[in-house]
């Protein structure tokens, strides 16, 4: 592999990583935000509202225009659509079925990101990655310590939904990512997603803030994370493969634990932590072959 290469696929390896350790701070800092009173509705439309705050500042500190390019608009609208539905559908789906169990289906979203490369065309998914991937599956579950007790299928379906609308929502988002950078494609997903929920959470006479100062702040740290993720995950686009991205942040939910053990205490179990060696031991096997070919 050229010099130069080898270095665009550590820093997109990096962004990923960086990301997933971002996005991993969400739910926990949400928590803050549910035990002072908040619900998910109202918390869902206040992350995203500090996403739009974040952004705009951003992009005036650095003088990058507001200006989406007219091709770039069509698929961030779709992206920031779908960022709602990913909302709604994980909201709902942990009010049926366990948080773990919500989650292990939500993230089947990379066997269908590897799917919809491949039948474009654009990113052969081997038998090999399609079994790793669910060597992968099988890790979360066990480190998620996924509860089989309460399969209502409202929540199973609600939770495929998230999963099928993040699917949809990372190819429209790499598509913009073509045309724009990923700040101002940012700004209009969150914008979007904002709206959306908000006005459903009006719709449904929802609105519960937090009280106090640790509630705002979880507001704020679930926004700052989700924002900040979303950021470096599209800029990985420039350097890696949308589906090499997304298989790679599966190790999302295993930052989530190693912060919640942090913060909240939550300690794993044997099991648990095996299921996170298989996680981790899958992934460096996915990407052993792609530094062979190179």
């Amino acid at each position: 592999m050229p010099p130069e290469e080898k270095r665009r696929q550590i820093v997109g390896i990096l962004l990923v990583l960086a990301s997933c350790a971002s996005f991993a701070m969400s739910p926990s800092a949400a928590r803050f935000a549910f035990e002072a009173g908040g619900n998910t509705l109202t918390v869902a439309t206040l992350r995203a509202a500090v996403g739009v705050v974040l952004i705009a500042l951003l992009l005036a500190a650095t003088r990058e225009s507001f200006r989406l390019p007219a091709a770039a608009l069509r698929p961030s609208l779709a992206a920031g659509a779908l960022s709602a539905i990913v909302s709604y559908g994980f909201v709902g789906a942990v009010a049926f079925i366990p948080v773990g169990l919500a989650l292990l289906v939500f993230f089947t979203h990379p066997l269908l990101i590897a799917a919809l490369w491949h039948w474009q065309g654009k990113e052969r998914f081997t038998l090999r990655k399609l079994g790793l991937a669910l060597v992968v599956l099988a890790g979360l579950g066990l480190a998620i310590g996924t509860a089989f007790d309460g399969l209502d299928p409202r929540g199973i379906l609600l939770a495929a939904l998230a999963s099928v609308a993040v699917t949809g929502m990372i190819a429209f988002s790499a598509r913009a990512r073509q045309l724009a950078g990923s700040a101002p494609i940012n700004l209009l997903v969150a914008l979007v997603s904002a709206g959306l929920t908000g006005g459903l959470t009006t719709a449904l006479g929802a609105w519960a803030f937090p009280a106090g100062t640790i509630g705002w702040l979880g507001v704020l740290g679930a926004g700052l994370g989700t924002t900040l993720g979303l950021l470096m995950f599209l800029a990985s686009f420039r350097y890696v493969s949308p589906v090499r991205a997304t298989m790679l942040s599966n190790v999302e939910p295993v930052f989530g634990i190693l912060i919640a053990m942090a913060l909240l205490g939550e300690w794993l179990t044997p099991l648990q932590w095996g299921g996170v060696a298989l996680v981790v031991a899958g992934l460096v096997l996915f990407e052993m072959p792609a530094k062979q070919r190179n």
